[in-house]
């Protein structure tokens, strides 16, 4: 199967990449939240409290703790000027699967692009390399 989504939905597929990788051949994680942690701070405080409170909380939530578990191919894709999900939550997973070493999967970065997407030929590059990672790895 392959999965994709943004966002709160890019969070979702790297959570089934990551812990289910027997079911899952590919995925995109669009805008995806990679670290509890770095989120807006009243919007997690109201569902996991706070990191020095809850700790353990916020690493079984969070997905940079289950990147070992990848096995299938990822593509992440970023607005570099995100002003909701912060872009470096997405270089700070790239960093964690260079330390895991490992292969399938790649960083397609937007440098105009803030958390929605306005520009048409970046909405065409992102979801041209999903369709592409599916034709690819889906067959």
């Amino acid at each position: 199967m392959g999965i994709y989504g943004g966002s709160y939905g890019g969070f979702m597929s790297f959570m089934a990449m990551f812990r289910a990788p027997e079911s899952f051949k590919a995925g995109a994680a669009l805008r995806p939240v990679t670290d509890w942690t770095s989120y807006n701070h009243e919007y997690t405080a109201n569902i996991l409290n706070t990191p020095d409170i809850d700790p353990e909380a916020y690493r079984r939530s969070s997905p940079i703790e289950y990147a070992e578990g990848l096995q299938g191919h990822l593509l992440i894709a970023h607005g570099m000027i995100d002003n909701n999900v912060m872009y470096q939550d997405s270089v700070r997973l790239a960093q964690r699967l260079i330390e895991l070493r490992k292969d399938h999967w790649e960083l397609a970065s937007y440098p105009l692009e803030r958390h929605g997407f306005v520009h048409p030929e970046a909405w065409y590059d992102e979801y041209r390399r999903i369709y592409q990672l599916f034709e690819r790895t889906l067959k």
